[in-house]
């Protein structure tokens, strides 16, 4: 075996075993967006595979196969990215710096407003007071 076909090999296991991988990821993807960067990852793969075998068999008519599966990849990021749903910049995952600071915001505001309730919990009840002192005279 030569040093450039124990290249080929290990470079073909290795996109198999992405392969299969990003089989696992396609089929367990939480999102929609999970699957299609599987699916991107796939079409990647099957380019450098075929581009493997039009190496490794001398035949350049195989190369056609690398700009069709070219466009297909790229068909499909662009109708997934244009028929996905939006996500909303408010329920994105934050950062563990915005998640601290969102975290203090809501408890400054939660603060401020158990303060509120108990300003006006005072207030009333030196009004009641008053009204008591001045029913009393």
């Amino acid at each position: 075996m030569t040093p450039l076909t124990a290249i080929y090999t290990l470079t073909g296991m290795v996109i198999i075993a992405t392969f299969i991988i990003t089989l696992v990821r396609l089929t367990l993807g939480p999102t929609l967006l999970d699957r299609a960067v599987a699916s991107d990852i796939i079409a990647v793969g099957a380019i450098g595979l075929t581009a493997l075998v039009a190496v490794t068999s001398n035949r350049n008519d195989v190369m056609v196969l690398t700009i069709v599966f070219t466009l297909i990849g790229f068909l499909y990021s662009v109708t997934i990215g244009r028929f996905s749903e939006r996500i909303d910049s408010g329920k994105r995952i934050l950062t563990p710096d915005e998640a601290k600071s969102e975290h203090i915001r809501l408890i400054r505001e939660a603060q401020a407003e158990l303060h509120a309730e108990e300003r006006e919990a005072l207030k009333a009840a030196r009004a009641e007071h008053a009204a008591n002192k001045g029913n009393k005279s």
